[in-house]
């Protein structure tokens, strides 16, 4: 008997592997940094992956959670939501995925007596974005979340992201709690690779092409 219903619930598990969309395939948005931003980035090797599937690219070097470096709204995620979101209806024709790989600039020295905005901050985000498709009666995509990548120590990196290896750090274990309490599939960089990967960085912030080819196979891995 217990064989004649595990035959039943395989079924039903490959005709809903079936159903899913294939990576290659899925409308992509993503909202990240210069590690995302950059011509051989995390997202470029991620479209290698995923054949050049359907995809807009926000990714902005210097781009936070919602801080305002010098005046410039445009490296501030809460500032430009909106715009973000309707470029990805405009380009794709829905979205069906967010990825947001972002922390790393918000960890800067400038910005060290306001660490505590920085997860306020990514929960404003998420709340402005299931207002902005409730509004519109559309449904709300999946989320994918991506730690910052390690970050080298104080004696590796410049001036302006001194403390930032700690503070990655404190705002991964916060994300991690995030995606668990709200089912959001984690990409957590900053355990798998891990440090290891800093080997093929050379200021402890940014890596090379094989590097960020390492960070793209972390996100297939963790969450397709």
């Amino acid at each position: 008997m217990k064989r004649l219903l595990y035959i039943p619930a395989l079924l039903l598990m490959l005709l809903l592997a079936a159903c899913q969309t294939p990576l290659a395939k899925r409308n992509i948005l993503v909202i990240g940094d210069s590690n995302g931003a950059a011509a051989d980035g995390w997202v470029y090797q991620l479209q290698q992956i995923r054949n050049s599937g359907p995809m807009v690219n926000t990714a902005l070097s210097g781009n936070t959670f919602g801080f305002t470096e010098n005046g410039n709204r445009d490296r501030n995620t809460l500032e430009n939501l909106t715009p973000y979101l309707r470029r990805g209806y405009a380009e794709m024709g829905g979205i069906d995925e967010i990825m947001i790989g972002l922390g790393t600039n918000d960890c800067k020295d400038r910005f060290s007596d306001r660490e505590d905005e920085i997860v306020t901050n990514l929960e404003t985000m998420l709340s402005r974005m299931q207002q902005f498709f409730a509004e519109r009666g559309q449904d709300f995509p999946r989320i994918v979340l991506l730690t910052p990548p390690p970050v080298a120590g104080d004696d590796v990196v410049s001036e302006e992201f001194q403390g930032a290896k700690a503070c990655t750090a404190a705002i991964s274990e916060t994300l991690r709690g995030i995606a668990e309490r709200d089912g959001i599939c984690l990409v957590d960089w900053q355990e798998r690779p891990g440090d290891e990967v800093l080997v093929h960085s050379e200021d402890g912030i940014h890596f090379n092409r094989q590097g960020y080819q390492i960070l793209a196979r972390q996100i297939v891995r963790s969450c397709y």
